[in-house]
């Protein structure tokens, strides 16, 4: 079966719980071999520190319906866990999020000669063709504002801590 549709139907199939019990997907990704391992980051919807208590709870929850599902044919490892101190951007809606905070953005093409920029998000607008992430990034001249089109995001990480 194709990853990408497999980490679709455990999503779609896991999502609605989780988020009735007040957790947030952040990452899902499934890796193949002898014993298959299914890694879940989740983030709690009232911001506080996802505990362990959380991570079991999240758990039970998802094994319950990955059991039933049986998407994954024999035995899998379940691994949830916080996205820890550089939790991934991946949604728009996480951008909006953590606007004021510090990101790191790694770019498709370089924009003013960088494919990293390492700055404050200061805000997420929508343009014509695209949604816009600007940051502001301290360099020797002082402090100047990047625009870098959503769409040329290969990978972005927000420092939580």
């Amino acid at each position: 079966m194709n990853i990408l549709k497999l980490d679709e139907k455990i999503i779609t199939a896991i999502e609605p719980s989780l988020n009735h019990s007040g957790y947030e997907i952040v990452n899902l990704r499934v890796v193949g071999g002898r014993r298959a391992v299914v890694g879940i980051d989740i983030e709690r919807f009232d911001d506080a520190p996802v505990t362990l208590e959380d991570c079991v709870n999240a758990n039970h929850l998802v094994s319950a319906i990955l059991d039933v599902e049986d998407f994954i044919k024999g035995s899998y490892n379940l691994e949830i866990s916080s996205p820890g101190e550089y939790r991934s951007l991946k949604k728009i809606s996480d951008f909006k999020r953590f606007c004021g905070k510090d990101v790191e953005i790694e770019l498709l093409v370089a924009v003013n000669g960088k494919c990293k920029i390492f700055g404050e998000l200061l805000r997420v607008e929508q343009n014509v063709n695209d949604v816009v992430v600007y940051l502001k990034e301290e360099c020797d001249t002082g402090t100047i504002e990047i625009k870098v089109p959503y769409s040329g995001i290969k990978k972005a990480n927000v420092k939580r801590f």
